[in-house]
């Protein structure tokens, strides 16, 4: 009878283990997950948000200044999915909403640890607050990166890929454990100004006005994508507080409850890793990318652009092609294009000298009545233009804006591909004689808000479903013509 008990009790801990000890687990990785994906998001969402100027009242893109704020924001956006409460007076350390749970198993007997105490502490839950890690180690918990997708159905993460040679089209700049297959670390980070010697902290009040001459950029390939990882691992444990200030941090793994009852083998203590010893190890990682715009929201008022009165050709936009065996410039340049507007017409014609796939006197674009319904690929810009009165250079000049850019399709009429950001102005111009004008087509940048890459229902229902893949090629600029588009962050992996 009491050997048929105990075999009952080993079979009983068995399941109990299942059911609270891999319980918790999934419990606290989904949790740890939906911060992960926010944060990540938000992380890349605020890639290009810049400061303003105080002097001019320009918001200006400072490097530096937009990689601090967008780490800061991904940080508060993680405690705040924590936080019972959102009081940051009253505090929520009591509280049971958290990243899973905290328990301390102390004494015991023997490697299996037999007989431990368990206790819980005041903050009975693990609260996570991720690092900026501003220096982007690649072992840190927020790093800006290059994704690449990859179908490979092995985990995607693990010391095996330091030995590939290439991730993303160049050389494995990630290291240990922390390479990867589908994400390559910026190895450089933006430089801080004369007056600036780190990013504040997330809950500090920020300088201002902001100290400006930040170096470096978020704008190439390089910082296409943002990676976040929470974790509750040992990987700090040598740590005081489980964290490497400024770079990274973790929480304490999750231990064995009724996992001890069962028959897993005691623990070595040479080595490095036991699950009788160390519990179980949880992480979440997620990676952010951009994808060109293919729809904008209403524009609102200190939030995001409104459209441009005119609509543009794509490859009159485009940046200029790289000469052969020569070297792609590592941050897309604006583009300047000297225009003719006709205000009796409203047509918009390329200027000389031009050549290539835009020559002068090519028709690239016209003013129209309501851009406002061209706020979705795939719709068809107006046939033709509308009456554009001369108006004084200062009245009609504006920067920043959204522009709708269409392409011409293999069937069919002209359809909107995507959207970039321009500056427009013209000189003095007298009646309604054409005249000469510039616009500058600006280099891509991150949507902080109001835009998406994901059509809930689809493309609009006059989109033969024939040009979908030809729509969503041009979107994704694969078809050979960069139009500099207005880009969105999304969960990627």
């Amino acid at each position: 009878m009491l050997v048929q008990f105990a075999l009952i009790a080993f079979a009983l801990c068995g399941l109990l283990s299942l059911a609270v000890d891999i319980g918790y687990a999934r419990l606290t990785q989904g949790q740890m997950q939906s911060a992960a994906d926010a944060a990540a998001l938000e992380g890349l969402r605020q890639r290009d948000v810049g400061v303003r100027n105080p002097v001019t009242g320009v918001t200006v893109n400072d490097p530096y200044a937009s990689d601090c704020l967008r780490r800061a924001a991904a940080n508060r956006i993680i405690r705040r999915t924590f936080d019972d409460n959102l009081d940051p007076i009253e505090g929520d350390a009591n509280y049971q909403f958290g990243a899973g749970p905290v328990l301390d198993l102390t004494e015991g007997v023997t490697s299996v640890h037999a007989l431990q105490t368990v206790s819980v502490p005041e903050t009975h839950v693990y609260k996570p607050d991720p690092q900026l890690n501003q220096q982007n180690q690649v072992y840190g918990d927020m790093v800006s990166g290059r994704f690449c997708y990859t179908s490979d159905p092995i985990p995607s993460e693990g010391g095996t890929y330091e030995l590939q040679d290439l991730v993303c089209d160049e050389p494995q700049r990630g290291s240990g454990i922390y390479s990867r297959n589908d994400f390559n670390p910026n190895l450089t980070a933006p430089g801080p100004p004369a007056a600036l010697s780190e990013c504040p902290a997330p809950d500090d009040v920020a300088p201002t006005p902001w100290p400006l001459g930040g170096t470096g950029s978020l704008a190439s390939v390089d910082d296409s994508a943002f990676l976040v990882r929470l974790r509750r691992s040992n990987d700090f444990q040598d740590l005081n507080g489980q964290m490497e200030p400024t770079v990274g941090s973790s929480g304490p793994s999750l231990p064995l409850t009724f996992g001890k009852g069962t028959t897993i083998h005691g623990d070595d203590p040479n080595a490095e890793y036991s699950v009788r010893r160390d519990g179980l190890t949880v992480r979440a990682t997620a990676i952010a990318d951009v994808r060109p715009a293919l729809y904008l929201g209403v524009p609102q008022t200190n939030l995001t652009p409104s459209l441009t009165p005119f609509v543009l050709l794509d490859t009159c936009v485009q940046s200029p092609p790289v000469p052969p065996g020569a070297a792609a410039p590592a941050v897309p340049a604006a583009v300047t294009i000297a225009v003719t507007v006709n205000p009796l017409t409203g047509v918009i014609t390329r200027a000389a000298p031009a050549a290539g796939p835009c020559p002068a006197n090519t028709v690239m674009g016209r003013f129209v009545a309501n851009t406002a319904t061209l706020r979705t690929v795939g719709l068809i810009p107006p046939a033709a233009g509308v009456t554009t009165p001369c108006v004084s250079a200062a009245a009609a000049a504006f920067t920043g804006r959204y522009v709708a850019v269409y392409s011409q399709m293999s069937v069919g009429p002209n359809r909107i591909i995507g959207f970039a950001r321009v500056n427009f102005a013209h000189p003095p111009c007298v009646g309604n004689a054409p005249y000469a004008a510039t616009i500058t087509r600006l280099p891509s940048a991150v949507a902080a808000a109001n835009a998406t890459a994901i059509l809930s229902t689809g493309f609009a229902a006059g989109v033969p479903p024939a040009l979908v893949g030809e729509l969503v090629q041009k979107n994704l600029r694969r078809t050979g013509v960069d139009y500099g588009p207005v880009l969105v962050a999304v969960l990627a992996r």
